[in-house]
């Protein structure tokens, strides 16, 4: 397997081919990070435009930061009947209202979480060269921003296919080998605690639905699909100019993330950034467009950006979950009637994931300005039916043996 020229085979079963470098090759954004302490200026390519640029900083908390749902998960499962329901009827409001919750007591245990990220620190502190032993294309390291066509990210990432088919040990194996197996074993501990509470609460959210609880875990119990990422958005000297992640929706049906203390992350709510104030033992989740698809737009996809301050590094721990490659993503025949009309076809994420990937590779998924509508994915885009009378009768026929 050769570093840079392979062909890596997805969770999908899809081929993804390299991707191609840029004209102009950046330096490393670890370097630039050091190299510029205390700089005026950072390259062209990490300074967005206008309407792009954070009005928030980091660190702006406001009184729609404490609006944040927060779920306790702790009766979740040996609660009254009472507290059980108030937990579903909490996280279904969040997800119909907002997208976006942060839960407590979710069960992970705090010394893994802090392990995992401690690991992850060591990894981002590296030399570069080392570091970028692990790029492998669109998996493994990422600090160049390469596939970018024009502007660029100032983040480093580590992306870890860990399902259906794990590859951290092909990234892991060519780099930091003084805690290798360490930090192999801690992922993959903190994977198998991590879809655990993904099950949970994607029972809960069917539950929230009226639907029967295994409605979507069902198809997540085997062969699903996930990709942990780590994001490291090193120190930036104009975090007024630059951004870590540019303003997106997660294409995936939901994304839990582990973070520190060290705000950043940002979600967009009736056209206004609110930052997301990190609490402590807590996960952040938020559903995805493909779970919005799902749910025929009973739950909204959030958007959300990374914002940069110039004194402290972040890390963050991203989860991406999804079914298995083949599952039938049908939005369920409760959730369409006269009042919510079929919006989006059925799909599989083997269809939706690649054709995703191509679309964001192609800069296609990116904002212009922070004033522009809500950008979904594309495919998202083409899922959406022009309803008539008709076509929701025969969708309705379709549908009752299935359902």
């Amino acid at each position: 397997m050769g570093e840079h020229g392979i062909w890596r085979e997805q969770m999908t079963g899809v081929l993804v081919a390299p991707t191609p470098r840029r004209a102009v090759n950046l330096d490393n954004v670890g370097n630039l990070s050091v190299a510029l302490k205390n700089a005026v200026a950072i390259p062209d390519a990490y300074v967005q435009p206008e309407g792009l640029r954070p009005d928030v900083p980091y660190d702006g908390y406001s009184e729609e930061t404490d609006q944040i749902p927060v779920v306790d998960l702790h009766n979740s499962n040996t609660g009254t009947v009472e507290e059980r329901q108030r937990i579903i009827s909490d996280i279904g409001c969040a997800c119909k209202e907002w997208g976006f919750l942060q839960v407590l007591n979710h069960g992970v245990p705090d010394r893994l979480m802090q392990r995992l990220t401690d690991l992850g620190t060591r990894f981002f502190q590296m030399p570069a060269a080392e570091k970028e032993k692990a790029a492998f294309g669109q998996v493994g390291y990422e600090g160049r921003h390469v596939y970018m066509p024009e502007r660029v990210q100032w983040v480093e990432t580590l992306a870890l296919v860990t399902g259906p088919d794990p590859n951290l040990e092909d990234i892991l194996r060519v780099t930091c080998a003084d805690y290798r197996e360490e930090f192999i074993a801690t992922v993959n501990e903190y994977i198998q605690e991590i879809q655990r509470v993904g099950l949970v609460l994607l029972e809960l959210m069917a539950e929230s639905l009226a639907l029967e609880k295994s409605f979507f875990s069902q198809h997540f119990e085997k062969n699903s699909t996930s990709v942990t990422r780590f994001n490291y958005y090193p120190p930036c000297p104009l975090p007024s100019v630059a951004l870590g992640l540019f303003p997106h929706a997660d294409p995936n049906c939901i994304t839990i993330l582990n973070q520190d203390d060290i705000g950043g992350l940002q979600i967009r709510k009736d056209g206004r950034w609110i930052s997301v104030r990190p609490l402590k033992d807590t996960l952040v989740v938020n559903v995805g467009d493909s779970l919005q698809a799902w749910t025929n737009g009973h739950f909204k996809s959030v958007e959300h950006r990374a914002v940069l301050n110039s004194v402290k590094p972040r890390l963050s721990v991203v989860f991406f979950y999804s079914p298995y490659a083949q599952a039938a993503m049908a939005p369920p025949l409760k959730l369409v009637d006269e009042c919510h009309p079929l919006l989006y076809r059925p799909f599989t994420w083997a269809e939706y994931f690649p054709r995703m990937q191509k679309k964001r590779m192609e800069g296609k998924v990116m904002r212009e300005a922070s004033n522009s509508p809500l950008l979904q994915i594309e495919l998202v885009k083409e899922l959406k039916v022009h309803v008539n009378v008709a076509m929701q009768q025969k969708y309705v026929d379709d549908r009752k043996y299935n359902d």
